[in-house]
């Protein structure tokens, strides 16, 4: 037995108060023979026994009550004698491993780390005074613990300033890592304990259990502890957001993104109705519900059109359960900012089907489209103020004059799209001359595959046969919508030169007819890019303009020229990792802000890139340059591991298999200690005592 306050067992001399007003109460009575006392005498017998025992059972309830009390303030409690243990067997080195992961977040009132900072503490006060330790907080990339020790008050600190994570544990390397401490301590005993909540994917169960040396050099197991933080739960439930993806959702407008995310369900019960948000700041832009089985997943999809475009950086969240921090995944999205184009039209026709710009306005200005479309014809367009458009596009337009085949070239250098389309009126020669530093590629001739009149022409037409889909242009056209651009018919196309000699940087071909030659080809020219299509944009060459993909693909070719289609890698970054950072043109990144505020250090590489990390906590990182400047368009979103959202508890006899049956020991905690403590039953008794006290006083 031990107590909690000791000192208070000195208030149990209180005890022999009655003993002693008893013994100094007790007179011997003189004889006085008096014969009317006779007859009292003889009653008196008769009620003697019965008041005797009455003194009795006061007596002893006043000594219980004055025992009682003090004994209960001691605070006793019964547990199994370590110091009994220790003598038997002797002692050992120990090393406390506390488990610091994720899933020590969750929390019914009081989380699971701090029940288990409360046994880390208990297993060191268990402990005899000869018998050295270490604490080892157990992390996704533990350091070795220092050498077991007598420093307690250094271990409680270790204790007291341990902080749960946002990672994973790997306990199984901790073990081992504790192994290796204790055996830089000569005490001949070893002893592990574990304070987890005992998770399944905090342990591998296919690595060896830790052993240590003995005296002789022999490799053997030692005893291990187990002190489980969820105290026997058979479950702990959680659900949690374990994917999520964000598209455009051109049918609801422009600027439009739908976010799709799963939702898991880590319980045996299903669970229903659990709100779910797409969020900016404090505001709610969309709101629905979810139900999600037990042990299973559900999709859920939100629709949310943003007012204006740029960067917006926001949270999807579920309604919060006990473990809240995986009920919800930050993102960063670059929304498309409104785009100003200037389409030249140099084929106009009174027959508006027949125009050399008719599918391409009705492409540009669709519902959805974040694209003002300006239209000019040739002589008009060529003198237009450049600067005051994001995109221009040449639509089967002869080639410029010089000068203002000058006024392009400083447009796209300044960070201008040029789209540039053929047609019977592109001549190869002149295009060369004048815009030959823009073009991607020179231009050559045109090739005929099949009349457009010919009855064949369905089947000796060219067709696209590569499309580079990893490409931001054609990345939506995979699976069924491939079929729209594979399906074209193409009957003349303008072919290409293999390099341009008179164009500075490379270009890129991202997609060619059946013989190979380019149907697709861009280039970057200073800040700007420029895309040349080597067929009509009208019905004249081909079918294209009537198929399914035309219209996003001019869209996203109005995009991708002005910078706003999305090139950079989203960063799929987990809590723990590194990131690397690719600035554009000239920007340098100085740092990046955590979302507590902390300014992590950044390490530039040979590539021009930065890496930063290892990233502790999720959520939303933002990317400073020079004097603490935002870098807005590289922040970057940390989301948690899913790993640890999977709360399944490993049972006991499983691990008691593991470790080894002969050297598993029940915990010294929960298991041994009374549910209700000894000092509550003390206090019951005394009140007790005192009310039966009361009643035979009464009587």
């Amino acid at each position: 037995m031990t107590f909690g306050n000791p000192w208070m067992l000195l208030g149990a001399l209180g005890a022999l108060i009655p003993l002693l007003v008893h013994l100094f109460d007790r007179r011997r009575p003189r004889p006085h023979p008096f014969g009317p006392m006779a007859f009292v005498l003889r009653s008196q017998k008769r009620t003697a026994s019965r008041l005797k025992l009455k003194r009795l059972l006061l007596y002893a309830l006043r000594t219980l009550i004055l025992l009682a009390i003090p004994v209960a303030l001691a605070r006793p409690e019964l547990r199994r004698d370590a110091a009994a243990s220790a003598v038997a067997k002797g002692p050992a080195a120990t090393a406390v491993v506390l488990d610091a992961s994720l899933s020590m977040r969750w929390a019914d009132g009081t989380s699971l780390f701090e029940r288990g900072r409360d046994e880390a503490r208990d297993a060191l006060k268990d402990l005899q005074a000869d018998e050295p330790s270490t604490v080892l907080v157990c992390t996704s990339a533990p350091a070795a613990p220092p050498p077991p020790g007598f420093d307690r008050a250094r271990l409680r600190a270790i204790i007291d300033e341990a902080r749960p994570t946002y990672g994973t544990a790997d306990l199984s390397r901790c073990m081992e890592l504790a192994a290796r401490a204790l055996e830089e301590n000569p005490t001949p005993g070893k002893r592990l304990v574990l304070v987890s909540d005992m998770t399944a994917a905090a342990f591998r169960l296919e690595s060896p259990p830790p052993t240590v040396k003995d005296p002789t050099g022999k490799r053997v197991r030692p005893e291990v502890v187990l002190r489980d933080a969820a105290e026997g739960r058979e479950a702990l439930p959680n659900h949690s957001l374990v994917e999520l993806k964000v598209e455009p959702a051109l049918q609801a407008g422009p600027r439009a993104f739908q976010f799709t995310f799963t939702v898991k369900n880590q319980s045996p019960e299903a669970v229903k109705d659990v709100e779910a948000a797409v969020r900016v700041g404090e505001a709610a832009l969309a709101k629905g519900f979810v139900d999600v089985p037990a042990n299973g997943t559900a999709q859920k999809s939100l629709t949310v059109r943003f007012p204006q475009g740029g960067t917006v950086e926001g949270a999807v969240t579920l309604a919060p359960d006990a473990l809240p921090e995986d009920d919800q995944r930050s993102f960063v999205l670059p929304v498309p900012r409104a785009l100003k184009a200037l389409v030249i039209n140099g084929a106009p026709h009174a027959t508006r089907y027949r125009d050399e710009a008719f599918f391409v306005e009705a492409a540009l200005t669709a519902p959805g489209s974040p694209v003002e479309v300006s239209m000019r014809d040739m002589d008009a367009g060529l003198r237009e103020n450049y600067a005051a458009y994001d995109l221009v596009l040449l639509l089967n337009v002869p080639a410029p004059s010089a000068e203002d085949a000058e006024r392009l070239a400083a447009f796209v250098t300044a960070g201008g799209g040029l789209f540039v389309s053929m047609g019977d009126r592109v001549d190869p020669d002149s295009y060369n001359s004048r815009l030959g530093a823009l073009l991607p590629r020179a231009l050559r001739l045109v090739r005929t595959s099949v009349e457009r009149e010919d009855p064949e022409a369905e089947t000796k037409s060219a067709k696209l046969a590569k499309v580079e889909v990893e490409h931001p242009l054609f990345s939506p056209f995979t699976g069924r919508a491939e079929e729209g651009l594979v399906g074209a018919r193409f009957y003349r196309y303008m072919l290409l030169e293999a390099d341009n000699p008179a164009a500075t940087g490379a270009s890129q071909v991202l997609a060619t007819y059946e013989d190979g030659a380019p149907a697709v080809a861009v280039a970057r020219r200073g800040k700007g890019r420029v895309g040349l299509f080597t067929s009509t944009v009208d019905r004249d060459w081909s079918d294209f303009a009537i198929r399914t993909s035309f219209l996003p693909l001019m869209q996203r070719f109005a995009a991708y020229l002005t910078g706003s289609l999305e090139e950079r890698e989203e960063q799929r970054v987990r809590v723990g990792e590194t990131v690397t950072l690719r600035p554009e043109g000239g920007q340098v990144i100085a740092a990046v802000r955590a979302p507590d505020g902390t300014e992590l250090a950044v390490k530039a590489q040979q590539d021009g890139s930065v890496v930063a990390g290892p990233l502790l906590e999720p959520g939303l990182y933002a990317v400073l340059g020079a004097e603490g400047k935002p870098l807005q368009a590289l922040d970057f979103a940390v989301m948690l591991d899913p790993v640890e959202s999977d709360l399944t508890r490993l049972p006991s006899d499983t691990l008691t298999a593991y470790f080894g049956e002969e050297t598993v020991k029940a915990s010294s905690g929960d298991a041994e200690r009374p549910k209700v403590p000894l000092w509550t039953w003390l206090i019951v008794a005394a009140c007790a005592a005192f009310f039966f006290e009361g009643t035979l006083l009464r009587k």
